[in-house]
């Protein structure tokens, strides 16, 4: 018999993303597993308080993310999120970490993905003939008086996110921002992220700084180690906040 607590009551919050965020967490939590048939839907609609309409755009919502399967006679059922999933669950799975291990080691991972895609975008600039560096200047100086005037986190990860996304551009290349934006999402929605990676801002603005530079400097081939070198280092340095 289904007696697992998945629903609180709904106040301001829109009924389908409420709905929604408690199924999402049930099953990354593991409190619905993989293979599991969900309630009939009129019994999950009085569970939650809503009506069928508003249940099936949640539903819907999580079939799409992967969490979630429609079969034929036997309703909704809890799809393996491993391997269904894509990477817009990750801020889902963070918001649910517990342990600070456990997030340092999700944060080494998303670094690890960052630097990846960080060399792939530095490694498409060095092809281009030519790149409208101005953006990205602005961008780095905006952040520079971010962390000059003692921005708040949040202030400070509008400006970090800025940058990237300056850079990026300057690749002209829909493919790596498409893959880029799901990391950029993850790092600028989890508080613990911001806290660790706008520790000490200044670290963030000089590697920024020696990317500009760098870029302006014609992209040289052989400066690419050092840009990720740079990028690495500051990555180990964010890792000794969650200590």
């Amino acid at each position: 018999m289904y007696n697992k607590p998945l629903a609180t009551p709904f106040s301001r919050q829109s009924a389908v993303d409420a709905c929604a965020e408690q199924l999402r967490t049930a099953i990354l939590e593991g409190r619905l597993a993989a293979g599991e048939r969900l309630p009939p839907e009129r019994e999950l609609a009085a569970t939650f308080g809503v009506n069928r309409v508003t249940l099936r755009a949640a539903l819907g919502r999580l079939g799409s993310a992967g969490l979630l399967a429609t079969r034929q006679g036997s309703g909704h059922v809890v799809q393996d999120f491993r391997a269904r999933g894509g990477p817009g669950l990750i801020a889902g799975l963070l918001r649910i970490t517990r342990s600070s291990a456990a997030l340092e080691r999700a944060a080494s991972d998303l670094f690890l993905v960052r630097r990846h895609l960080a060399h792939a975008v530095l490694e498409r600039l060095t092809q281009l003939e030519e790149v409208d560096v101005a953006p990205l200047n602005a961008a780095v100086a905006q952040f520079g008086e971010a962390v000059a005037r003692g921005a708040s986190l949040e202030a400070l990860a509008e400006a970090d996110l800025a940058v990237v996304g300056a850079l990026v551009d300057a690749t002209e290349s829909v493919v790596l921002k498409l893959c880029l934006n799901p990391v950029v999402h993850v790092l600028g929605s989890s508080a613990a992220l911001r806290r660790a990676i706008y520790a000490d801002p200044a670290s963030n603005l000089r590697a920024w700084q020696l990317v500009a530079a760098w870029c302006a400097s014609g992209r040289p081939r052989e400066g690419l180690n050092g840009v990720l070198d740079l990028l690495r280092e500051r990555d180990r340095h964010t890792l000794t906040h969650f200590a």
